[in-house]
């Protein structure tokens, strides 16, 4: 059997979008399928890459209107290499007219895994009503695309899809797998501190991501400088990746504002680096303002942290441990939250599983019923 997956966003590319595509496709490979994944091309790549059971085309976007121009680039691409493949699999949002719009026209069966729908929550990540109201409008006629099966990554996605209009029946859950497996903390706590400068006593604040429209970090930046003012102790360790211009410009002029001394900032790092640092913590931050499944809440759990993360999404799904929740949307919310974190006023819960194993499990299950 051969799977066509058609994606605006695949490895070398950093993302839990990616992540989950990309297990997902290598999953099924070893069991057999074949796969072919067509999706943008990030510089310096080349247009094709052959793997043992996979073909990766990757097709150059410009920046500007990059899913607009996804979609109507790799249309032709997704029709040539879907024709041989026996069910087309697509994401969202990049992937999704053209999985199905080749599906009808081939007679093929399609899938959409849905990483996250929004909802009215556009009109909280956008000042223009204009977009909010056209990306709204945009899920709500993606909700009505008879696809064979929509898969939500999450019972909060599930809920939302069926707030959108999918028929119950069209849909069903499967959760994503870990994201930390093979990855050695290879430094100890006191060197690693010793290298940032943080000391023996501090008590750490991390943070990391993206900053995009749903992370929240502009609050969380805005929030520090009370918290370093109520815990005399404390320090903040961030790792922000460069995402959403307007949001990286408040952040940036923000930080300004704070004792360089008490803080320590990275951009994007390799896994094995970023988990590391992130080790040296006492507690992680997780500011988000939406979250479909939300890969740091479980990356946070499995690294046995104490978390305190906004109450939104699948994170009260996905978190484990000692944990704290708070509003989002607001950065008095983050610094009482950080200062009952100071105080263990955790609420706790049991280890969570998330296994790529059976993930792909309820994948081939679901490509196999849908096939024959």
């Amino acid at each position: 059997m051969k799977v066509c997956f058609v994606t605006d966003s695949y490895p070398p590319n950093v993302g839990g979008a990616e992540i989950v595509i990309q297990n997902i496709v290598e999953g099924i490979a070893k069991h057999g399928f074949g796969t072919i994944v067509i999706t943008t091309k990030p510089y310096n790549t080349s247009f094709l890459r052959f793997d043992d059971k996979s073909k990766v085309i990757r097709i150059y976007t410009p920046k500007f209107l990059r899913r607009f121009w996804f979609l109507v680039l790799s249309l032709p691409y997704t029709f040539y290499y879907a024709r041989d493949a026996d069910l087309i699999h697509g994401t969202s949002y990049g992937g999704i007219i053209q999985t199905y719009i080749a599906g009808k026209l081939l007679g093929k069966p399609t899938v959409l895994t849905v990483h996250e729908f929004m909802g009215k929550n556009w009109f909280k990540f956008t000042n223009n009503p204009l977009v909010a109201l056209f990306y709204q409008l945009a899920e709500k006629i993606f909700a009505k695309l008879s696809f064979s099966k929509f898969v939500a990554v999450s019972n909060f996605t599930k809920n939302k899809l069926i707030e959108a209009g999918v028929p119950y029946d069209k849909i069903i859950q499967i959760y994503n797998g870990e994201s930390y497996t093979g990855i050695k903390i290879n430094k100890s706590i006191i060197e690693i501190r010793t290298e940032l400068g943080l000391g023996s006593n501090d008590f750490v604040f991390a943070a990391y991501g993206r900053t995009g429209i749903t992370k929240g970090f502009e609050y969380l930046v805005e929030a520090i400088p009370s918290v370093l003012e109520e815990i005399q102790n404390s320090k903040f360790l961030l790792i922000l990746t460069k995402d959403d211009g307007r949001i990286w410009k408040k952040i940036n002029k923000n930080l300004k504002k704070i004792d360089k001394n008490r803080i320590v900032i990275f951009s994007s790092l390799e896994k094995e680096t970023l988990f590391n640092l992130l080790n040296v913590s006492d507690v992680i931050i997780i500011p988000s303002l939406s979250e479909g499944f939300g890969f740091t809440t479980l990356e946070s759990g499995m690294l046995k942290k104490d978390i305190i993360a906004s109450n939104v999404g699948a994170i009260p799904e996905v978190i484990s441990g000692n944990y704290i929740l708070f509003e989002p949307y607001s950065s008095e919310a983050i610094k009482s939250a950080c200062i009952r974190a100071f105080q263990k006023e955790f609420k706790y819960k049991g280890p969570m599983t998330f296994s790529w194993a059976d993930s792909i499990k309820s994948y081939l299950k679901l490509y196999k019923e849908i096939i024959n």
